[in-house]
């Protein structure tokens, strides 16, 4: 239960410090405890497409 506590008070410590909007992924590359914050503007998903700019399904520009 412990590491679900670490949690609880992580995302208790976020929300207090006026954090409105949490994503948790889970990952088995990054350390034990570590955490990474993603900042954006607007209301698109950190790292979707759109707000990389990596459509998978856009046409290819003549242009470029």
């Amino acid at each position: 239960m412990n590491e679900v506590d670490d949690v609880i008070r992580m995302l208790d410590n976020m929300a207090q410090g006026g954090v409105s909007r949490i994503k948790v992924e889970t990952s088995e590359e990054v350390a034990d405890g570590a955490v990474r914050k993603a900042y954006h503007h607007g209301r698109c998903d950190v790292g979707s497409p759109f707000a990389t700019g990596k459509l998978f399904d856009a046409e290819e520009s003549d242009c470029g």
